[in-house]
């Protein structure tokens, strides 16, 4: 197993660090960053936020997943997740392909079908299922754009947008981002070949992702607002699938201005995710495609930027007034749970951080153990604390940090 100075980011960073020939207060000043954060990180005083990693990750001119450590490949159970990356890399690569190249897909029928069980898979955070059908589903989904025309071409780009976005959640939670990279532009090619301005936000809304890992936070911004305004300006009324999208962007906007540490526009996004929510008919959690939106996914958003600008306390706060909804689906749950550790573990509260991690190991395994922030909350547990139990020697085993 490899040694805990190896898997901790506060440790990867120091490392990092000093290859880059920085002191910790050069490195604070390069990434703007306080040099008490950069101490307490590198010493596991502290685990890190999403915005930290990126600040420190772009001063270093490295990637965050060089930081995090990621793909995480420590155990053998690993390499039967990651086997069908090669495969999502062959059909990415073959989007453009002369129309002869390609065999007669199936129906678009049963194209629909395949879509709709992949979709369930991804809604529970079955990776390993997810994966196992893809790559094929992919290739047979391009073959059918690229075979048929005007509204049968239509449908198939739809499909094909649907699992390009179920490819982007695959490779975005293994860590692959220059995988995740094509995906997006795939996505927003096949979006807008569908003529369905939900899959052409949604493509957008994918695409922030490229600038949130960046740090390119201002940009990240501008991208999503547009992509609301013209959903707005083109979108299908009111209605419901039309809300959770607008709703869904909102979140992602709160996560794009708690990241830049902007607590006006944090507050206004929130605020305006509120609104939205205020609009539908019940509170309840409705999905979208990928975008999730409602009362705990809001609450889930609004746990995780009090965390990015340092209010525990009101972190806290939110945690005490939300009860999930049964609607929330598990990959949500075990963000919540996660996020609740990461509260508990910045305020000393070992025990609540350690039945969170559990809570959000139960409701979603696979998401949980390929989440950094979930591995390094876990570390940083046994890490602060000089007596071990048997319940968090038990959990750091299944991360694979022995």
């Amino acid at each position: 197993m490899p040694d805990p100075t190896d898997i901790h980011i506060g440790a990867r960073i120091a490392s990092r660090r000093k290859l880059a020939g920085y002191t910790q207060r050069q490195l604070a000043e390069h990434a703007h960053l306080s040099l008490g954060a950069i101490r307490k990180v590198e010493r596991a005083e502290r685990a890190p936020t999403p915005s930290l990693l990126a600040g420190v990750a772009r001063a270093l001119h490295v990637t965050v997943e060089d930081l995090t450590g990621q793909p995480y490949r420590l155990q053998p159970q690993d390499d039967r997740i990651h086997a069908p990356i090669t495969e999502v890399r062959a059909a990415l690569r073959h989007w453009d392909l002369p129309a002869d190249w390609f065999d007669t897909p199936r129906p678009l029928a049963r194209l629909r079908t395949d879509v709709q069980a992949a979709m369930e898979h991804r809604v529970h955070g079955h990776l390993t299922r997810l994966g196992s059908v893809l790559p094929a589903l992919i290739e047979e989904l391009t073959a059918s754009v690229h075979l048929h025309s005007g509204a049968e071409q239509r449908q198939a780009a739809r499909l094909l947008a649907l699992a390009y976005d179920m490819a982007h959640t695959f490779t975005y939670r293994l860590g692959y981002p220059d995988l995740r990279g094509q995906v997006e532009d795939r996505l927003r090619w096949a979006a807008r070949l569908s003529g369905d301005p939900v899959l052409v936000a949604l493509a957008e809304y994918k695409r922030a992702e490229t600038f949130k890992s960046a740090h390119e936070y201002g940009a990240g911004l501008r991208v999503l607002r547009a992509a609301r305004e013209q959903l707005e300006d083109d979108g299908p009324g009111q209605g419901s699938a039309y809300l959770t999208v607008v709703g869904g962007i909102r979140l992602r906007e709160v996560t794009l201005a708690s990241r830049d540490r902007d607590e006006q526009a944090t507050a206004h996004h929130l605020e305006e995710a509120r609104r939205v929510l205020g609009q539908l008919p019940a509170p309840a959690d409705r999905r979208r495609h990928s975008v999730v939106f409602g009362a705990g996914n809001l609450a889930i958003h609004e746990i995780q930027a009090r965390l990015e600008l340092r209010q525990v306390s009101e972190a806290d706060k939110v945690i005490q007034g939300t009860r999930l909804p049964e609607s929330v689906p598990p990959t949500r749950v075990s963000a919540y749970h996660i996020n609740v550790a990461r509260v508990h573990v910045e305020a000393d509260r070992r025990e609540q951080a350690l039945l969170h991690l559990q809570k959000a190991r139960r409701a979603a395994p696979q998401i949980t153990r390929y989440k950094p922030m979930a591995r390094d909350a876990a570390l940083l547990l046994t890490m602060k604390y000089r007596r071990t139990t048997e319940e968090l020697r038990s959990l750091s085993t299944w991360f694979g940090l022995e």
